[in-house]
């Protein structure tokens, strides 16, 4: 059964099946193809070639009977001498010539041609045309010529040759064709298969390069080594997705390390507060005072994981959102309204503006401008103010502006704003209700909607983030 499937032909050429094996029996066909062509087309034009020079010493054979007939037209023994001369200069050529009435006036013809005619019966013709072949009982070939000669009454000339040994010589070239091919389809296999094999160890070394890799070695590389052109390609961009995992991994690795740095606050602020309610009996004032800031923080911990719970949802292929054409004005104003109360408790001027028609899903143009929002809010000091309008633009594509008056971004914090997590050192001690998932689910919002987000910040002059949609 193993035997049966190992060389079921269905699977052998699959793409599932052996490449050498493929490549193998490609090369030896084509190979044997090739020297069977050569050879047909050698042999073909070999005999060809041999039945030319036969119809030409034919045809000279006849003209020179016309002549000596047209020389002794009427001088019979004259004629018989002079053809039986020629006859006997060739072995194994024979010459006969009947009259008008079918009798032999010279020449013969061999024993085995039998009565009459034999095989030159119906084969007269001019005499520049090209001969029959004829095999005789005994095995022996001939060929076969037979002309008009109008001189006097009219003769009829019959030449013939013959051709048994180029016969064998032919015969002798078939075998030695035959031989040659068999012999090239054994050399072409095996070369075939140890060229195909050669050709595609490279192909065996990257396998076993890919096997040997693990978790702990994915800043290895592959493309640097010295690998045939058809390679190279797959070499780059298997480095490509090993750039990628590596980074992932890296990133899984920091957002684990950031989301137990980040759940660990909270918990110990919760299990100290609780454990120095329990040291000794306190008032009802205290109680209060410790359920309060439990509240406060499982808040924070309800926003964290429902921060995570929303990027681990837009980083799924399904979550695509529901775009529809939506009113700026009205989205800008219904975002600033819910904020208004915060801002006026920080004494800080909120702007609403901007008109126009935007393609994107409501709650999440809200989210996102409401997170943006939010942050200003929080870096923005007394007196300062936050606009939110339509930014201009060079092109078709809509671009939402949340611009303030804050602390602003320092250069080296601005690249990594938009990790999840990161938070500048001036913001974890201006204020530590943050989680730095704000702009990191602002970025994934934009990707969704195939847009992008831009910071433009200068320290202790404000920071503005444009939201670039594509157009409508």
């Amino acid at each position: 059964m193993s035997l049966k499937k190992s060389l079921d032909p269905v699977k052998l050429w699959s793409n599932r099946g052996s490449i050498a094996f493929r490549l193998t029996v490609w090369y030896a066909l084509l190979s044997v193809v090739l020297i069977a062509s050569a050879g047909s087309f050698l042999y073909s034009f070999l005999a060809d070639r041999l039945l030319q020079e036969d119809d030409q010493w034919l045809v000279s054979r006849i003209t020179e009977v016309r002549g000596i007939l047209q020389l002794h037209s009427h001088d019979a023994v004259a004629v018989k001498e002079e053809i039986y001369k020629a006859a006997a200069t060739l072995p194994g050529s024979y010459l006969s010539v009947f009259d008008s009435r079918g009798v032999n006036v010279a020449g013969g013809t061999p024993p085995s041609f039998g009565q009459t005619d034999g095989p030159f019966a119906g084969s007269i013709s001019g005499g520049g045309e090209r001969g029959k072949n004829w095999t005789s009982a005994i095995g022996e070939t001939y060929r076969l010529m037979s002309a008009r000669a109008n001189i006097g009454a009219g003769y009829t000339v019959q030449v013939a040759m013959n051709r048994t040994s180029e016969e064998e010589v032919l015969a002798a070239y078939r075998r030695i064709l035959w031989l040659a091919l068999s012999v090239s389809f054994a050399i072409a296999v095996v070369a075939g298969y140890l060229i195909a094999r050669h050709s595609l160890r490279p192909v065996s070394q990257l396998a076993t390069i890919i096997a040997d890799l693990s978790v702990a070695h994915l800043d290895q590389r592959v493309a640097d080594k010295a690998w045939p052109a058809e390679l190279k390609p797959l070499a780059s961009n298997f480095d490509q997705l090993l750039g990628r995992l590596d980074e992932s991994f890296a990133r899984i690795s920091r957002f684990s390390a950031d989301i137990a740095h980040e759940l660990r606050t909270p918990l110990h602020i919760l299990q100290g507060e609780a454990q120095l309610a329990l040291s000794k009996p306190r008032s009802n004032e205290e109680y209060r005072h410790c359920i309060e800031s439990a509240i406060e923080e499982h808040e924070r911990l309800s926003r964290m994981v429902d921060a995570l719970l929303f990027l681990s949802r837009t980083e799924q292929p399904e979550s695509l959102p529901d775009k529809r054409l939506l009113n700026i004005e009205s989205e800008i104003a219904a975002v600033c309204a819910f904020y208004q109360a915060l801002a006026d408790e920080q004494e800080t001027t909120l702007i609403a503006g901007g008109s126009g028609m935007v393609l994107a899903d409501c709650d999440l143009l809200r989210r996102a401008l409401g997170n943006l929002i939010s942050n200003a809010l929080r870096h923005t000091s007394s007196g300062g103010s936050i606009v939110v309008d339509v930014a201009p633009t060079h092109s078709q594509e809509v671009a939402l502006a949340v611009t303030d008056t804050g602390e602003g971004i320092s250069t080296d914090d601005l690249p990594h704003v938009f990790d999840r997590f990161y938070r500048a050192d001036s913001a974890r001690l201006r204020n530590g209700t943050g989680s730095g998932l704000g702009l990191a689910i602002v970025k994934s919002i934009m990707q969704l909607h195939g847009g992008s987000i831009t910071l433009v910040s200068e320290p202790d002059h404000g920071t503005a983030a444009i939201l670039r949609f594509p157009s409508t």
